[in-house]
């Protein structure tokens, strides 16, 4: 079990927020959502599990993190474009696609440059001169983006949106780069998982051609009183004449013989 949101909404209330946070002192509920997603990396994941868990991040970092009216996460279609994997409500989705659209926001921006940032003040930052003013009416004034970075690229984003004053310095910045964090090892688990299973299929593609070349020689070999190195050089032939792929030609050689006995 990854835990439920009611929990880390819990574990938040338990922790009183000031302006500022003492960076010397562990922070609590910092230690208690680290060991859930820790118990949670260890388990065997797919892409629901993995989907659920950038959704718990997004839970977590709206309950915790002071002002939060809603967090996401943005990662890359398979397509090559950024898209939310995951928003805590419609809001988000709505001021990240705005982001996508304009091509400019703080999302953007940390992406590209694989560095936090942190907006205090949506209404006097000059960075972004189309999407401020659009996300401002969605009743967002401040915001915090923190990349998702292995081994020195930026697979996405974490971003949390926030109203009713600027977001509360450093303690913020750190909370939500934690939940980056946690993150990252989920969305690297997955591209893990996903690249095995990829070479998986192909070494099972590769497997089965070879499988294929093998018997289409035997029966050449046996047709013709061949060795092994005649009878592939005449599938190789074969393929050169009908331009098809060796293993498709020993295969439907093979197909052949055996409607022929049947």
């Amino acid at each position: 079990m990854l835990g439920s949101c009611g929990d880390v909404r819990r574990q938040a209330l338990r922790w009183y927020w000031t302006s500022e946070v003492d960076m010397s002192v562990e922070l609590p509920l910092a230690d208690e959502v680290t060991a859930v997603f820790a118990r949670a990396s260890k388990l065997l994941l797919t892409e629901e599990t993995v989907a659920q868990a950038l959704r718990l991040i997004t839970d977590a970092a709206t309950a915790s993190i002071p002002g939060a009216i809603g967090a996401g996460v943005t990662l890359m279609d398979r397509s090559g474009q950024p898209a939310t994997a995951a928003a805590s409500d419609a809001v988000v989705a709505t001021a990240d696609g705005l982001q996508y659209e304009l091509e400019e926001g703080p999302c953007v921006t940390a992406w590209a440059s694989g560095e936090t940032v942190l907006v205090e003040h949506l209404a006097s930052d000059q960075r972004w001169s189309r999407w401020a003013p659009a996300a401002a009416a969605l009743g967002i004034s401040s915001s915090v983006s923190c990349p998702l970075v292995s081994g020195g690229l930026a697979l996405g984003v974490v971003k949390v949106y926030a109203d009713g004053g600027h977001l509360a310095g450093h303690g913020t910045v750190r909370l939500a780069e934690l939940f980056a964090q946690q993150a990252t090892l989920f969305v690297v688990h997955s591209l893990a998982r996903e690249a095995a299973r990829t070479l998986s299929d192909r070494l099972q593609d590769s497997l089965a051609q070879r499988d294929a070349i093998s018997m289409a020689k035997g029966l050449l070999m046996a047709r013709n009183g061949t060795n092994d190195e005649v009878a592939l050089r005449e599938l190789m032939m074969i393929s050169r004449q009908t331009g098809k792929p060796l293993a498709l030609v020993a295969a439907e050689l093979t197909a052949a013989a055996k409607a022929f006995e049947d």
